[in-house]
C-alpha cells in the first residue's frame, strides 16, 4: 500500500490489507487489517509520511479524534463486551476507555465528530436509527444517512432532507448519503440505476451536479469534491469536482462491454442490467434483494472472466434492495422475504423464454437467494453458484454476525413459521441442479456451517452439489492468490455446466 509514494508493506502475507479510511478531526489514515481473510484483526493509525502512529488491536473502525482524544467502534463478535453483554454488541472507545453509550445486542454503532460535537448513531437493523447529538436523542426512524457540522445534524427521511428535525427540502430519488459542506449540502442519490452527487444550497436549490455511473466514495477538501468511482466496464475513476468542472485525476483502462437496461413487469416492475461482450454460451443471473444494499454498475473482475469466456451477465435489481428507496427494501424483508424469491424468478424465466441458459449466482444473503429459489423454482436454473452463504434461516442467529440479521429476516424464535417456509437448508429437495457451494474456513461474519450442512444433506438426497472450503479466506477473501483461486474455480465449474 501506498501514501503519498511512502510504501507501507505487511510482513505476514497472512496479514491482508483491507480497507483504509480517514481519521477524522486529523492529518492521519486508518489502515484496516485482516488476518487470512477474517473480518477481525488490527488496524494501523498512520501518518502522511506513512509511519505508524498506533496499532489498535480486534474488530475495530470509525476512527477520529474527540477533544484530543482517539476514538473509535469496537464489535464484539466472540466474546462479551467490557460492560458483560454477550455477542455481537458494539461500543465506542475514547482514549482506551469505554463511553457510556450502551446499544443493545445485535444492534451498531454509527459515530462521528465535528470539533467539540459527537454525534452518535445507535443503528436497529439497516433502516431503523436513532440519532444523538452530544448524548441528547433528536430524532429516530427510517434514516438511511447522516452528517453533522457546525453543531447542526443533517439527516434523510424518505426523500427528504432535514437540518435539527426541521425539513429543508425534497428530493425526488432514493438518498444514499448527505455530507454537509460550508456551502450547502452534498446529496448522493439514485437516479436511473446509476448514482449522482448533486450540491444544493441549504434551501434545496440545485447548484451542480455530477452524473456517475457508481460512486464508490468521495470526500470534500476546501472547495473541490474527489469522487472514487467504477462502473461495469471501468475499474476506477478518481475525479475532482470544482465550481461544477470535473477533472479527471486517475483512471483505469476501461473494458469493452455492452451494457443493456432491462426491464421485466412481474408483480412490479422490475430492472436489470444485462452485460456482454458478444458471447452467447448462457447468462449468469446475479442478484442479492437485501439489507437495502443496491445493486449499481460496480466494476466486477469475475463478470469479466465470465464474458470474456462467452457468457452473458443479467444483474438483477430486486425487492429488499435499495435502489427504489427504503419501501423497497422493506417489500424484501422480515414477512416480504419471499418477494425477492418471486422477482429473481421472474429473471430467470425470461432468460428460459429467450431459449438461453441460465446460472444462478449469489454471495452472502445472495447465496440464500440463489439456495432458495433453487428449491422453489428449480425448472428455471440450469446451475447454481452460491458463495459464503446464509442457508439455515432458524439457526443463523446463533452464530458469529448473525444477531445483526434478526431485523432483517426476523427473529427464529417468533418467525419460525414464516423462515421455514423459504429456508435452503430445511427446503432441500431431490432432482436439484448442479450446484457448487464455496466458503472460507476464515469467515467470521457468516458461519462456514451454513455452507457444510446444506451441502451434506444436499447430497444425502443425490443432488450432484460440489463444496469448496478455501482454508486461508475468509467473508472477505484474503490474498491475491485466494482470489484468483476462487475466481478459477467458479469459471471452471460453470464452464463444466
Amino acid at each position: 500500500m501506498s501514501i503519498n509514494d511512502h510504501v507501507i508493506k505487511s510482513d505476514n502475507p497472512d496479514h491482508i490489507f483491507n480497507s483504509i479510511e480517514k481519521v477524522w478531526n486529523s492529518d492521519f489514515i486508518k489502515i484496516g487489517v485482516g488476518i487470512k481473510g477474517s473480518d477481525e484483526g488490527y488496524s494501523l493509525i498512520v501518518d502522511e509520511q506513512g509511519n505508524i502512529v498506533q496499532r489498535v488491536e480486534g474488530l475495530v473502525n470509525q476512527f477520529f479524534y474527540l477533544k484530543g482524544k482517539l476514538c473509535y467502534v469496537k464489535e464484539f463478535r466472540k466474546e462479551n463486551s467490557p460492560d458483560g453483554v454477550p455477542p455481537v454488541v458494539e461500543r465506542l472507545f475514547c482514549g482506551g476507555e469505554m463511553v457510556p453509550f450502551y446499544p443493545e445486542r445485535g444492534e451498531w454503532i454509527s459515530a462521528k465528530a465535528d470539533g467539540d460535537d459527537l454525534l452518535l448513531v445507535r443503528g436497529i437493523g439497516w433502516s431503523q436509527k436513532v440519532l444523538y447529538l452530544n448524548f441528547k436523542e433528536i430524532d429516530s426512524g427510517d434514516i438511511p444517512t447522516s452528517d453533522m457540522k457546525n453543531g447542526t445534524v443533517y439527516y434523510v427521511k424518505g426523500n427528504s432532507v432535514l437540518g435539527n428535525g426541521r425539513e429543508l427540502f425534497t428530493v425526488g430519488n432514493p438518498i444514499l448519503d448527505v455530507r454537509a459542506v460550508e456551502d450547502g449540502l452534498i446529496v448522493e442519490q439514485i437516479r436511473d440505476y446509476r448514482t449522482w452527487l448533486v450540491g444544493y444550497d441549504i434551501t434545496g436549490k440545485e447548484k451542480w451536479f455530477y452524473k456517475g455511473e457508481h460512486i464508490v466514495t468521495y470526500d470534500v477538501e476546501n472547495d473541490s469534491v474527489y469522487v472514487l468511482e467504477n462502473s461495469f466496464s471501468l475499474p476506477y475513476q478518481v475525479s475532482k469536482i470544482s465550481q461544477g468542472k470535473v477533472e479527471v485525476l486517475r483512471r483505469a483502462n476501461e473494458e469493452k462491454v455492452m451494457v443493456k437496461n432491462i426491464y421485466v413487469k412481474g408483480e412490479v416492475l422490475l430492472h436489470g442490467f444485462l452485460l456482454t461482450k458478444g458471447g452467447n454460451r448462457g447468462v449468469i443471473v446475479y442478484g442479492y434483494g437485501g439489507f437495502a444494499i443496491p445493486l449499481l454498475p460496480n466494476y466486477n473482475p469475475l463478470f469479466q472472466e465470465l464474458m470474456d469466456s462467452g457468457f452473458s451477465i443479467l444483474v438483477t435489481n430486486l425487492r429488499g434492495g435499495f435502489e427504489n428507496g427504503e419501501e423497497w427494501h422493506k417489500a424484501g424483508m422480515l414477512r416480504n422475504k419471499m418477494n425477492v424469491f418471486k422477482d429473481f424468478a421472474e429473471f430467470l424465466g425470461l432468460v428460459k423464454a429467450m431459449g438461453g441458459k441460465t446460472i444462478a449466482m449469489g454471495g452472502s444473503n445472495g447465496g440464500l437467494l440463489v439456495g432458495a429459489t433453487m428449491n422453489l423454482y428449480p425448472r428455471l436454473i440450469d446451475c447454481g453458484v452460491i458463495g459464503y452463504p446464509v442457508l439455515d434461516m432458524l439457526k443463523y442467529h446463533q452464530f458469529l454476525a448473525g444477531m445483526y440479521w434478526v431485523h432483517e429476516y426476523g427473529d427464529p424464535e417468533s418467525y419460525a413459521d414464516y423462515l421455514l417456509q423459504y429456508s435452503p437448508y430445511h427446503n432441500l429437495r431431490e432432482g436439484l441442479p448442479p450446484t457448487l457451494v464455496y466458503t472460507g474456513l476464515n469467515d467470521d461474519r457468516v458461519h462456514p456451517m451454513h455452507a457444510l450442512k446444506y451441502v451434506a444433506r444436499s447430497r444425502e438426497l443425490g443432488n450432484k452439489v460440489y463444496l469448496s472450503v478455501n482454508m486461508r479466506s475468509g467473508h472477505n477473501l484474503a490474498n491475491p492468490k485466494s482470489t484468483a483461486e476462487e475466481m478459477s474455480m467458479i469459471t471452471a465449474f460453470i464452464e463444466s455446466c
